[in-house]
């Protein structure tokens, strides 16, 4: 399965001190499933993007939001392991625009999978996708059985 961290905004630069820490992570679920990075500088781009992805099923996307489902690291990964499972292909985990989501992105969400929230704090962009990538590197060694995840 494809898992792509997708954010509205400007590509990292060579100073971005979280993107190596992110890429870090991500490359750790390589045993597991195949994991990319995505920017992009609008919104509108990233629902263009979205819905040019092809594959056997439509991509499954979480856009970040303060009003989405909270999840448990147990949680997240019996839900990616069931879309796995279920013979899904792609999953996309989006951070998004300043101002939040539009209606549009909203609705998009709301049909292809819904909002995720990491908690009522706001969180830096750049440190909302560290902590989801770092959830997703979890989640892979809990599918696993892994001794990363210990519960605490």
């Amino acid at each position: 399965m494809q898992m792509t961290l997708a954010h509205i905004g400007s590509r990292a630069g060579a100073k971005d001190n979280y993107e190596g820490l992110i890429d870090n992570y991500l490359q750790r679920c390589a045993g597991v499933m195949q994991c990319s990075t995505e920017a992009f500088r609008s919104e509108a781009a990233f629902l263009d993007w979205l819905g040019k992805q092809r594959g056997r099923t439509e991509a499954v996307v979480l856009m970040l939001d303060a009003r989405g489902r909270q999840m448990t690291s147990e949680s997240l990964a019996e839900w990616l392991g069931k879309q796995r499972d279920e013979g899904q292909q792609h999953v996309v985990f989006a951070v998004g625009p300043a101002d939040g989501w539009s209606a549009e992105a909203l609705a998009e969400a709301k049909r292809r999978g819904g909002l995720l929230s990491l908690g009522q704090m706001t969180l830096a962009h750049q440190l909302a996708r560290l902590v989801v990538a770092e959830q997703l590197y979890r989640a892979c060694t809990i599918l696993t059985g892994h001794p990363y995840h210990t519960g605490h």
